[in-house]
């Protein structure tokens, strides 16, 4: 489990390192402000989720709120990957994107489903109050 949540951290790092460097020769023109902050939030967004898992992937089997901002926050790769891979016309951007798309369900598989659908505790009956005999 240590090595998914390592494999977590460095696709996190990827992510955010990885479209700088894809970009790098048309790197010198100055972008749209608008669209260069929402293309830096959805980056943000994407490692985020990863960077969780791999900082507190050995308490999600205790925290059900910790789960649920799992599955939300690995909800923007793997829908942001399906796009480029629907819209995608490079190959190493194809590549790139399946290989986080795996990455994304093996977590999905590993961390937040196997957990959800597990049974939880009843809660206790309420006792039953004795009333003193005289």
């Amino acid at each position: 489990m240590i090595f998914v949540r390592l494999l977590c951290l460095l696709a996190g790092i990827l992510i955010l390192v990885a479209p700088p460097v894809v970009l790098y020769p048309t790197g010198g023109a100055m972008p749209d402000a608008l669209k260069a902050g929402a293309m830096l939030a959805g980056l943000v967004l994407a490692s985020s989720g990863f960077f969780l898992i791999g900082m507190t992937g050995h308490r999600m089997r205790r925290s059900p709120a910790l789960r649920s901002l799992a599955g939300l926050l690995l909800a923007a790769p793997l829908f942001a990957g399906l796009a480029v891979m629907w819209r995608g016309d490079s190959e190493f951007m194809l590549w790139g994107c399946s290989l986080m798309l795996m990455l994304t369900v093996v977590l999905y598989m590993t961390f937040v489903v196997p957990v959800v659908s597990a049974q939880g505790h009843r809660r206790l009956r309420a006792r039953e109050v004795c009333e003193p005999h005289f």
